[in-house]
């Protein structure tokens, strides 16, 4: 089975200083999906981190590479209109980001990987199984 996997959760799973998922070994042994903006969204997140001096520039290139080493497969969008995106995120009280994991685990019919209690509780609203 294929869980999608947001980067809350993946950061969880790596930064040092956060508490791990008690669902990690599950997730992590599963096929691993992740949206095309999840790269950037790992990324914006360890220069965060540098930035406010929570680990060294050394350490978040080493933690990019340790979150590639998941093997998340990134699935390009499924849809290329805004509209879709919009409208799941005015439904669902979302960010368009948070709404394109939750276009993914519906179309893929997978379940979300994520610690984040919004994000997780749209995806509970639309039957959507959540490993947080």
């Amino acid at each position: 089975m294929a869980v999608v996997i947001d980067s809350s959760y993946a950061l969880a799973c790596m930064l040092p200083d956060e508490r791990r998922p008690q669902s990690m070994g599950i997730v992590v042994s599963e096929i691993l999906l992740a949206p095309f903006l999840w790269p950037l969204e790992i990324a914006s997140a360890l220069r965060s981190g540098a930035r406010r001096n929570r680990f060294g520039p050394a350490q978040a290139g080493a933690l990019a590479s340790s979150m590639a080493g998941l093997g998340a497969r990134i699935v390009a969008p499924w849809h290329e209109e805004p509209q879709r995106y919009l409208h799941l995120a005015v439904t669902h009280g979302l960010t368009p980001y948070d709404a394109v994991y939750i276009d993914l685990c519906l179309s893929e019919r997978s379940p979300l990987a994520t610690r984040d209690p919004d994000l997780s509780a749209a995806a509970l609203r639309v039957g959507i199984h959540v490993h947080s």
